[in-house]
C-alpha cells in the first residue's frame, strides 16, 4: 500500500500507522518525565560524505561541517550488545551520508541481528550489491526521487548509469530475499517551487554544501529541475519491480510557521548514535543537541545515566521547534503536545490517533 505525506496540510492529520498507543508506557515516561529507553534509534555508520548530492537533501550541510568518518567495527558489535541491554527495540540504518559506503556494514547487521534487534536501511541503492547480510534487515527503503534514468541524473548528479544499477540492485535483492519489505522513496520536488533545498537547513551554519565534482550527465537543466510531474509513474513501476512505494512532498519554506506544537516531546522516543561515538538527541539536527560526546564512555554506561536526567531536560527544552525548518516527526509532536499532553481529544485526533 503506498503511504502519501503532504507536510502542507493545514490540519497536520497525523498518520494512522503512528501506534503510540502500543508503546504508552514510554508515552506516560515522557508526561511524568522518566523516561524509558528510546524505542527506534537511527545509526549513523558513515558521516560526512555521500556519493549522490540531491537538491533537496536536509542533512547536506550537516555532512560539509564534518570530516569523513566510518564507524569502527568494535563500536558496532558493542551497540547490538548495549541496545540489548539497555532495551533499544528498533534500528534504522540511515545516517546524514550514504550508509552503504561503508565496507563493512554487514557487521553492523550480524551485531543487530545477534542481539534481536529490528532493523531497516535507508539507502539511494548505488552500492546495494556490494552489502552482506541484507537477510538479517525488515525492511529496505530506497531513495529513487525518479523513474527515468535521466530525472535522476539531474536531482542526483550522478551519471544515469547508476540509476540502472539501482533498477537491477532492486531485482536482484527481491529475487534473493523474497521476504524483504523493500520500497522506493520518492521526494517531489521543483527547483522554481518555494519548497527547502539542502542550503536552507540548519539555518545557523554558514557553511554552504556545493560539491563541483557531482554532475549529470544529461542534457537536462538542472536550473529548471523537477520531478512532480513524473512522479505519476511511480506505481507502475513499483508493481513492476514488486515492491512497495512512498511519495513525500517537500517541506515548503514556511514549513515551521505552521506547526501545532510548542515543545519537542518526541524527542525521548529515539535518538542518533553517530558514527564518531556523539549521540544526537534529533536526526534532524545532528551536532546540534549532543547528550554525550562519546556513548561509550565508561563501558557504554555514560548515556543510561544522562538519559532522563536534568541535563537531558535541560537540552530537550532549548529545542525551539520554530527554528526546526523540516522536522520529520511533526506529526509526533503534535499528537504528543495536542492529543496526550493537553487531553484534547479530538473526533479528528481520535480517528488518527487509535
Amino acid at each position: 500500500m503506498p503511504f502519501s505525506e503532504d507536510p502542507t496540510n493545514e490540519d497536520f492529520k497525523i498518520d494512522p500507522k503512528i501506534r503510540l498507543l502500543r508503546h504508552r508506557h514510554h508515552v506516560n515516561g515522557i508526561i511524568n518525565k522518566k523516561f524509558l529507553p528510546p524505542i527506534m534509534v537511527d545509526v549513523d555508520v558513515v558521516e560526512g560524505y555521500c556519493n549522490l548530492d540531491c537538491a533537496w537533501c536536509s542533512q547536506a550541510k550537516s555532512r560539509a561541517s564534518k570530516p569523513r568518518k566510518y564507524m569502527e567495527e568494535k563500536t558496532m558489535f558493542g551497540l547490538g550488545e548495549f541496545s540489548k541491554k539497555w532495551g533499544i527495540k528498533s534500528w534504522r540504518i540511515a545516517t546524514d551520508s550514504e550508509p552503504t559506503l561503508h565496507k563493512n556494514l554487514g557487521a553492523l547487521f550480524e551485531s543487530g541481528h545477534k542481539n534481536g534487534i529490528d532493523m531497516g536501511l535507508t539507502t539511494n541503492g548505488v552500492l546495494l550489491d556490494k552489502v552482506e547480510n541484507l537477510n538479517y534487515l525488515t525492511w529496505i527503503g530506497i531513495s529513487l526521487d525518479a523513474v527515468k534514468s535521466e530525472t535522476w541524473s539531474v536531482s542526483k548528479r550522478s551519471p544515469t548509469k547508476n540509476f540502472d544499477r539501482i533498477i537491477e540492485n532492486i531485482k536482484m535483492i527481491k529475487s534473493k530475499f523474497p521476504k524483504l519489505d523493500v520500497s522506493i522513496k520518492y521526494h517531489k520536488w521543483s527547483s522554481s517551487a518555494d519548497n527547502l533545498g539542502k542550503n536552507d537547513f540548519y539555518p545557523d551554519s554558514k557553511i554552504v554544501s556545493e560539491d563541483k565534482k557531482f554532475k549529470n550527465d544529461t542534457n537536462l537543466n538542472e536550473e529548471n529541475f523537477e520531478n512532480i510531474t513524473e512522479s505519476e509513474l511511480l506505481p507502475q513501476l513499483a508493481n513492476k519491480l514488486g515492491v512497495g512505494y512512498a511519495l513525500r512532498d517537500a517541506f515548503p519554506s514556511d514549513f515551521s510557521s505552521r506547526y501545532k506544537f510548542s515543545k519537542c516531546m518526541a524527542t525521548p522516543l529515539s535518538g542518533t548514535f553517530g558514527a564518531d561515538h556523539k549521540f544526537h538527541l534529533c536526526c534532524d539536527a545532528r551536532n546540534v543537541f549532543v547528550l554525550t560526546d562519546d556513548y561509550t564512555r565508561d563501558n557504554w554506561e555514560e548515556l543510561p545515566k544522562l538519559w532522563g536526567s536534568e541535563e537531558h531536560l535541560k537540552l530537550i527544552d532549548s529545542i525551539e521547534p520554530k527554528k526546526c525548518l523540516g522536522c520529520s516527526k511533526f506529526k509526533l509532536c503534535s499528537v504528543l503536545e495536542n492529543v496526550v499532553d493537553d487531553g484534547k481529544f479530538t473526533k479528528e485526533y481520535q480517528v488518527n490517533f487509535i
